[in-house]
């Protein structure tokens, strides 16, 4: 591979030695990020934060269908979908233009995936084409035949959501009886197959605050490896649901729950490993409370996760707190994009605003030439409190929030409970 040798060069720069680096890219997803690093370099030259040459992950909302009706849906989805979707032959060749691209890591949304019949088809694809595949469901369709089949096409991580600890918070916001039920099954049936990842999602609002703890419990006691603390988004019926947001205090008590147990599961060794999505301060509070050796860089990465640590040990959390001012923080356009059931490339899932789209144009040329996801980029250009806070180049904040509340991408996160930092760290 003609891009190796700059590759290497680039683990030297993080203080990585040969025989590391050997080890490291001996791993294929390793190695597609990595070439990802460079083409970004190429196309973009040295930034902080860094965009990659192609999105490495992308969330493709594969059906608008779902089965059930939550309240804080940020597509608005429903049984009977009004949008166009793509034929199996066109879902196909969206792959393939993905693949072409670079893209690592795919992961099937909605929607409800699995209502889709071609589901099984498209990953098997996308697995052929070398992408890691990856499912979030609301898992009350999932059958031990069901997650059987989604491991023998290739899925290797799944992620299910959990929005309580008791069967009355949980339908709540999923606003169906019997879902909690169902869904406990589902994560069951997966933990018996044994995927490389197994992940139970959990929204946070004013009703389950409470059963935060209770749920991560239960999520572990059902076999999941990793947890996500997700907030909710004001985007599509999740406008509505932003009533149920929980005040900055609860926000902090919650954040510091999960980074209590995040950090048990690093220093003891073994345990489930917690992560928060839409809430980039989370790596501050990581940082703050661990004086810089134990946090989350992004919404998914921190070093310590388990299949980086039984492979290479601790190399690749020191390399990843290395890159923790060129790859942390929000990752919409630099390291990851949204997908339509349609076939729009989204700046990220919840953000309705189509940059192009993947039947007619490559994805390459959206990703590196698109003015709106190079603006989002220009993290420099932060403005107001995120402008101001020593953390911007750890955290920077929501920029689809900054969006929706201030019309301008680089705009303060006013979701962030904390406030900026404006004292030396």
């Amino acid at each position: 591979m003609a891009l190796m040798p700059l590759i290497r060069l680039l683990f030297f720069s993080l203080g990585v030695n040969d025989g590391a680096v050997k080890e490291l890219l001996k791993d294929s997803l390793i190695r597609s990020c990595m070439l990802s690093v460079v083409k970004g370099i190429a196309n973009f030259g040295i930034r902080y934060p860094q965009p990659t040459g192609a999105p490495i992950t992308i969330v493709w909302n594969f059906t608008n269908r779902c089965n059930l009706n939550c309240l804080h849906c940020h597509q608005d989805s429903s049984p009977m979908s009004s949008y166009p979707e793509l034929t199996t032959s066109q879902a196909f060749k969206v792959i393939d233009n993905m693949s072409d691209a670079g893209v690592a890591i795919l992961t099937f949304s909605g929607g409800e995936p699995l209502l889709r019949r071609d589901l099984f088809d498209a990953v098997k694809r996308a697995n052929d084409n070398g992408m890691l595949c990856t499912i979030a469901s609301n898992g009350t369709l999932i059958t031990p035949t069901v997650a059987e089949t989604l491991a023998e096409v290739g899925i290797k991580r799944v992620e299910i959501g959990l929005d309580g600890a008791t069967a009355e918070t949980h339908d709540f916001l999923r606003n169906r009886p019997g879902s909690f039920e169902a869904t406990i099954d589902g994560i069951k049936n997966c933990a018996a197959v044994g995927f490389d990842e197994l992940a139970a999602t959990m929204t946070l609002h004013s009703k389950n605050v409470i059963e935060l703890e209770g749920t991560m419990d239960l999520a572990e006691k059902l076999g999941a490896t990793r947890f996500y603390l997700n907030r909710l988004i004001p985007a599509g019926r999740g406008i509505e649901a932003c009533y149920l947001d929980v005040t900055a205090r609860e926000k902090i008590k919650a954040l510091e729950a999960l980074y209590n147990k995040f950090y048990r599961s690093i220093t003891d060794g073994f345990g489930m490993q917690c992560y928060a999505r839409g809430m980039t301060y989370y790596s501050r509070l990581g940082y703050e409370r661990s004086r810089g050796e134990v946090f989350t860089v992004s919404e998914a990465l921190s070093g310590h996760e388990r299949m980086f640590q039984e492979k290479f040990g601790f190399e690749v959390s020191k390399i990843v707190r290395r890159l923790a001012a060129g790859f942390g923080g929000c990752s919409a356009g630099l390291t990851y994009a949204g997908l339509s059931a349609s076939g729009d490339l989204l700046p990220c899932v919840p953000a309705p605003i189509r940059l192009g789209n993947l039947l007619e144009q490559n994805l390459e040329d959206i990703w590196v030439r698109n003015g709106l996801l190079n603006y989002i980029r220009n993290r420099k250009a932060l403005k107001g409190s995120c402008k101001i806070c020593r953390y911007s180049d750890l955290c920077g904040g929501c920029r689809y929030t900054a969006y929706i509340t201030n019309g301008d991408w680089l705009g303060p996160d006013a979701s962030c409970p904390f406030g900026p930092k404006t004292q030396d760290v």
